[in-house]
């Protein structure tokens, strides 16, 4: 398997795990809901968004790698990490504290495979101009 492969089922599995766990913890919230206070429900209704978007990006990401940097997805990948500790030392939460660890490694590992042509590829005719003085030069 190429590494343009793994780049980008790595990136799709992890948006897919952090979809799944945005939509449990959304599930739960529609059960807690009424013992939760107006700040509680805010704050767990803005983590699930949180989620949802980060989703999005690495979907964005995997699709369009050039048009993102593996710099970004690198500290992407600190978001579920730091909910992975936050989940496991205060809330107990075994399955998503869990899931989110592993959508963050699959993410690093996106980083690290990430194409290495992925900017060069397709780059626009501004930035060819910029490698060639004197413009793009003709095929």
């Amino acid at each position: 398997m190429t590494s343009r492969r793994i780049f980008k089922w790595c990136l799709v599995g992890a948006a897919l795990i952090i979809g799944g766990v945005a939509l449990y913890f959304l599930a739960l919230y529609l059960a807690a809901s009424t013992a939760l206070g107006a700040t509680a429900r805010a704050m767990w209704i803005a983590y699930c968004a949180q989620l949802v978007l980060l989703a999005a990006v690495l979907l964005y990401a995997a699709a369009h790698p050039r048009r993102i940097s593996r710099q970004v997805v690198g500290v992407l990948a600190l978001m579920p990490t730091l909910s992975t500790v936050m989940l496991f030392w205060f809330a107990a939460s075994r399955a998503g504290g869990l899931l989110l660890g592993v959508a963050a490694a699959l993410m690093l590992v996106a980083a690290l495979t990430w194409p290495i042509g992925a900017a060069d590829d397709e780059a626009p005719i501004a930035s060819q101009a910029l490698r060639f003085p004197g413009g793009p030069r003709a095929p």
